[in-house]
């Protein structure tokens, strides 16, 4: 059976890699966010553009 400071250890090491993934993974979305509202964006300018040259 393993140490009570072993134990510890083994815990803080979970949580550590826990609250990391949920960082990952909240960065990833907020990429995800930030393409898609560049591509929107880039939309919109494209159909604003259109409407003024073809208008």
């Amino acid at each position: 059976m393993a140490t009570d400071k072993r134990e510890r250890q083994r815990q803080n090491r979970a949580e550590k890699q826990a609250e990391q993934s949920k960082i990952a993974r909240k960065k990833k979305a907020i990429a995800l966010v930030k393409r898609v509202g560049v591509w929107v964006v880039g939309g919109v300018g494209l159909l604003a553009l259109a409407n003024v040259v073809w208008g």
